[in-house]
């Protein structure tokens, strides 16, 4: 795969005095600006502003195209208005989860799939069965995230006024932009014409110079996906990529949220509804500040799962991660504890309720 520079790049390299980069579906991104804690934190107690151009979204166009959303998610596109999104899965016809992301309506005939990894070929091959045309965009985005957001989008003259996965396209001083909040950290994102970007980044920036905002890498918005309870593919686990098995189980990531029980007619739910996994897919918080992946977790003294991933959370002041453990250990508050080297006292770990951390308020002013 070729590696690309987002239309954000000139900016993001100048702010970027470390060189710290990091490669995610084809774009070259920043990892960290001045540091991850401290860009994490600023998200907390003021604002960050991230380039997500690195997130796949394509368009999906033609009379069938509700239809064959509905048909290949588990949730009901045909409900959608203009305007508004939904967040859903799509699973193989056994029931494993392929894909999870935002479904949003920008016309009768005419949704836009955003997703943090991409399942094209797959999704191409049975867009064709309802004459669905697939169309790539090369838009690039920005994230604004925390309690200032709504603040700095406003003073950079832009309508805030936007219920959560709502979005609106607008004519801003000259470029048209599209103001989404599909995030699940509470913020903005706004997405542009490629020749436009550097232009919104220098407005955002502007913008939000007076509510302390600056700019946050992938590892700063990792650790905010992981405090929110917001696992990813191929980051967090291994999405299903054959045709029929039923792994993972949207069952075991604990995403049945995202699935409509009245939605009955989507691909997969046969093998969905059948599935009962051994494992879960748990937040677990560490008694201790350093990161611990791959660590056998242990629950009076039997072991019970594999910590995936883990990193500091800054907020916590503690390592937290992703872990699969037997069902029967996978509750909130189950006590566990793992070996961080060997002949070493055991540390202790629990199981956390999702998500770690709630989204800070918003602050108008």
């Amino acid at each position: 795969m070729s590696v690309r520079a987002t239309p954000f790049h000139t900016r993001a390299a100048a702010a970027n005095p470390g060189n710290s980069w990091i490669t995610r579906n084809g774009f070259t991104l920043v990892q960290e600006y001045s540091g991850a804690a401290g860009e994490a934190m600023a998200a907390r107690s003021h604002a960050i502003l991230a380039d997500i151009t690195w997130r796949w979204r394509i368009f999906l166009e033609g009379p069938q195209a509700a239809a064959f959303l509905s048909r290949l998610t588990t949730r009901d596109a045909e409900a959608l208005t203009p305007g508004n999104a939904h967040k859903a899965l799509w699973l193989n016809d056994g029931g494993g989860l392929r894909g999870a992301g935002v479904i949003a309506r920008y016309g009768r005939e005419s949704f836009l799939l955003a997703a943090a990894a991409p399942d094209e070929k797959w999704i191409a091959e049975a867009a064709k069965l309802f004459d669905v045309r697939l169309r790539e965009t090369d838009e690039g985005g920005l994230a604004i995230i925390g309690p200032y957001a709504q603040a700095i989008v406003t003073a950079a003259g832009l309508d805030a006024s936007l219920k959560p996965l709502a979005f609106r396209k607008m004519f801003w001083r000259g470029i048209d932009v599209t103001l989404s909040r599909w995030g699940e950290h509470g913020g903005f994102e706004i997405w542009c014409n490629a020749d436009d970007a550097v232009l919104v980044w220098d407005r955002i920036a502007k913008a939000g110079a007076a509510f302390g905002i600056q700019p946050a890498g992938t590892a700063a918005t990792d650790i905010l996906d992981m405090e929110a309870g917001v696992a990813r593919p191929w980051r967090d686990y291994q999405p299903a990529t054959d045709d029929s098995g039923d792994e993972p189980s949207p069952k075991a990531l604990r995403l049945e949220k995202l699935i409509d029980n009245e939605h009955t007619r989507f691909n997969g739910r046969a093998g969905y509804l059948a599935a009962s996994p051994r494992h879960r897919i748990a937040g677990i918080e560490f008694d201790c500040e350093t990161a611990v992946p791959r660590v056998a977790l242990y629950r009076e003294g039997a072991p019970v799962g594999r910590v995936l991933i883990s990193l500091y959370s800054p907020a916590l002041q503690r390592a937290i991660g992703w872990a699969q453990v037997e069902t029967s250990a996978a509750e909130p508050g189950t006590v566990l504890s793992f070996l961080p080297d060997a002949g070493a006292e055991p540390v202790l770990a629990q199981v956390a309720g999702l998500p770690f951390l709630s989204t800070p308020a918003p602050i108008a002013e």
